[in-house]
């Protein structure tokens, strides 16, 4: 049942980019990322839940000219509102109750970098204008302080809600928008990109198999092919950790669909294909234990012709073929 293992996938061992991609909307997104990088922007991140934002945010910071500087990730889903100016400007000792030394803040922590504001659309409205004035004047005023610092931080903020419609539902203000709009990366969601999903399995199935202490780990035609049209709410995230559970689980080194989609038959909106070749994997796998690999009592419990019984049990057993087969037909 074990298939061949995987080549070796195309993504960036260092900041998971996929940089050859094949899908023109991702494309997009790698140019913009590329000419952003070369400039002191505020830059714009948007995209669904799992989609790499954070990954786009870390090869900005590499790829530009403050890579030797501090990357400061800040989830502004978890920043109260009460104390937004302490965390981001930072205090003297003294400011107030409880401030028992002198801190710099997130920006004063970024200097000479760069500060990703994860889910910014979770930033209170109320507080934006704060933002807004730093971004314009480069300059802000610490709690218990009187003299502006300076600040030389560049500033990337993701959001999983397009501005435009943060924007028409009021959790933007109108001059922040105006302010941020125009520098954006769009990153596409992992079912706008499926041409890409093989070469994304191969890469993934590899790391993991490698973390993991697991060797020839492969992923059958069927396998794939489920994965191909499954719809992918979670994007790529969703994708790493169901290939974790199957590699971790596998017992013989094939990431069959039940180990990918363990409860297939509970989903809900589970593609029809998805179920179906699950059943069909299933079924033959069964068909073959019970008839103990004797090809002419499977064909014949089946009830299937030789022809369709032998093309079943090549789909659940071999793996997608690489690039290099395909191009070169006779290669081993």
């Amino acid at each position: 049942m074990a298939g061949r293992p995987f080549p070796g996938g195309r993504l960036d061992a260092g900041n998971g980019i996929m940089w050859e991609s094949g899908s023109p909307v991702y494309q997009e997104a790698l140019r913009r990322l590329l000419v952003y990088a070369r400039h002191e922007l505020t830059v714009v991140l948007e995209g669904e839940t799992g989609t790499g934002k954070e990954l786009f945010a870390q090869a900005l910071h590499e790829k530009s000219g403050r890579a030797r500087g501090p990357l400061i990730p800040v989830n502004m889903a978890g920043v109260p509102s009460t104390l937004f100016e302490s965390l981001f400007f930072g205090h003297r000792k003294g400011a107030f109750t409880g401030a028992q030394e002198t801190r710099d803040g997130f920006f004063g922590s970024a200097d000479g970098g760069t500060l990703f504001l994860d889910e910014f659309n979770s930033m209170d409205p109320d507080l934006q204008p704060k933002l807004l004035r730093v971004l314009e004047t480069r300059h802000y005023l610490a709690v218990g302080e009187f003299r502006p610092r300076k600040t030389d931080a560049r500033v990337v903020l993701a959001t999983n809600i397009p501005l435009d419609r943060l924007r028409e539902t009021g959790r933007l203000r109108e001059d922040l928008y105006f302010r941020l709009v125009a520098h954006r990366i769009r990153i596409p969601a992992l079912r706008e990109r499926l041409m890409d999903l093989p070469e994304l399995v191969s890469a993934q199935v590899k790391r993991i198999a490698a973390e993991l202490g697991r060797e020839g780990v492969s992923v059958p035609d069927a396998s794939m092919r489920a994965l191909l049209s499954y719809g992918w709410p979670g994007n790529v995230r969703e994708l790493s950790e169901k290939l974790r559970s199957a590699v971790l689980h596998t017992t013989d080194g094939v990431l069959s669909i039940p180990l990918l989609f363990p409860d297939a038959s509970k989903e809900e909106c589970v593609p029809y294909s998805v179920a179906k070749e699950k059943f069909d994997f299933e079924y033959f796998v069964e068909m073959e234990r019970r008839s103990g690999g004797d090809l002419s009592l499977g064909r014949r419990l089946s009830g299937l012709s030789e022809t369709t019984y032998r093309r079943k049990l090549r789909r659940i057993r071999r793996p997608p073929a690489s690039d290099a087969q395909k191009k070169h037909p006779g290669m081993p």
